[in-house]
């Protein structure tokens, strides 16, 4: 039984309506509405770490070829359990987290600071998302979302979502404020190389 429903989540990640299942994925049907472009702006501000990550999250996932057994990181198996206990953000809880933990420890996984670690990758999952959803709605010559510049270049620094605040700004590039996040993060050391390289060859 869980007894303890303490929520690991801000208020605003909580109510979070797209479930793991789905990867939570906004519906591609999601209305541009004021309402749903302000929630997605909520969820990202409260998602966002307050200072820079020692390690990028969340972490790369391979491409793995039918034959390559193994190949998979055992984080993934974690992330299974996980999913089953915590169908939703509001399932994030720290007693559904600890039911997690001890059937992964049951698995022979190791659960070092378990619950410090996954709630953080789920926190960059749902941002991750939300940054896709907000860079496909961006009105390119209007920016109906000009927040959305700002919070993608901060996540780029931070160390959260990367890949999906870098692709949100290169897929408003027509904006001239996506334009200028994304020269200064080519000049940003702080990234990898390869994603430096793919904005400045995106940038000529």
């Amino acid at each position: 039984m869980i007894s303890d429903e303490t929520p690991l989540l801000p208020d605003a990640v909580r109510a979070y309506p797209f479930s793991w299942g789905s990867g939570f994925a906004w519906p591609p049907e999601t209305e541009e509405r004021e309402e749903n472009l302000a929630y997605a702006r909520a969820v990202l501000e409260a998602c966002l770490p307050r200072v820079p990550l020692a390690s990028p999250e969340p972490p790369e996932e391979p491409v793995v070829r039918d034959h390559e057994d193994g190949a998979y990181p055992r984080w993934t198996g974690i992330r299974a359990v996980l999913r089953e206990h915590m169908p939703y953000a509001r399932h994030v809880t720290a007693g559904r987290m600890a039911g997690a933990r001890a059937e992964c420890a049951r698995r022979g996984i190791d659960t070092t600071d378990f619950e410090e670690i996954w709630t953080r990758r789920i926190t960059a999952w749902i941002a991750e998302q939300t940054l896709v959803w907000c860079g496909l709605m961006v009105d390119d010559e209007k920016a109906l979302t000009p927040w959305l510049m700002d919070l993608a270049e901060l996540y780029a620094r931070r160390g959260t979502a990367v890949e999906k605040a870098v692709w949100a700004l290169l897929h408003t590039r027509a904006v001239p404020e996506s334009r200028a996040a994304l020269t200064r993060l080519a000049a940003y050391e702080g990234l990898p190389d390869e994603i430096r390289a793919r904005i400045a060859d995106e940038l000529r």
